[in-house]
């Protein structure tokens, strides 16, 4: 069964999750998982969505019946009273508000992404930098695929969270622990990727304007692959 979200993004006239999570900036994956579990999208994405889409809240989540295209408040109503001449005049103001306004958004979103797109970079690398430790000389520490280096990075993250809470852990700091693994996986998200090029998968990643790529031979043995 379709969930409200996936109605309300068809609706708005994007067919394919894909085109909507690119159009708007999110991790094509990041955002499937909010398709198939509306209930777990965070509060301020959920608004972001909500806006994009101009329902609510609940309508994103799952907790009412979308209803997009049926509320006509007093703006539109008098948006409907103008002349033919007058609404191109505002349909141009709306096109350059818009525009702005995106920017406006995009540059507040940029600054945000960063200090978790930088914390990210900085966790992935102590991470290979352990894991490199523990291999032999001339022994290549690789991963299968992306989706096993993903998994291996955010338990890695939660290690280092359980160990700093310690022995006797507070609620409120596992909760507060969970909310920073979860923004810093997004950052995660948006930086790495997988794809096949003749046989062969790629896992990529990027950070600011730097662009490392992974190869790996797919046999699934350390050792048989490069990286640069």
């Amino acid at each position: 069964m379709a969930s409200n979200l996936q109605e309300l993004r068809k609706a708005a006239g994007y067919k394919n999750a894909n085109d909507f999570a690119e159009a708007h900036e999110i991790p094509s994956s990041t955002y499937a998982r909010y398709e198939s579990n509306p209930d777990k999208i965070p509060m301020e994405r959920a608004w972001q969505l909500a806006d994009i889409l101009g329902t609510t809240i609940d309508a994103i989540v799952g907790r009412e019946t979308p209803a997009p295209g049926t509320a006509r408040g007093e703006v539109q109503l008098e948006y409907d009273g103008l002349t033919p001449e007058a609404r191109a005049l505002a349909d141009e103001m709306r096109e350059f508000v818009l525009m702005k306004d995106a920017k406006i958004r995009e540059r507040k979103r940029r600054e945000e992404e960063r200090p978790w797109d930088a914390l990210c970079y900085q966790y992935e690398r102590q991470m290979l930098a352990e894991m490199g430790e523990g291999a032999a000389f001339g022994e290549l520490v690789t991963f299968e695929s992306a989706d096993e280096a993903r998994s291996a990075f955010e338990s890695y993250l939660r290690k280092l969270a359980a160990k700093k809470r310690g022995r006797f852990p507070i609620k409120a700091l596992e909760i507060a622990d969970d909310k920073t693994i979860e923004r810093i996986m997004e950052a995660y998200d948006r930086t790495h990727g997988e794809f096949e090029h003749e046989g062969m998968q790629v896992m990529w990643s990027s950070v600011d304007a730097r662009v490392a790529v992974e190869f790996d031979s797919g046999t699934g043995q350390r050792g048989g692959g490069a990286k640069a």
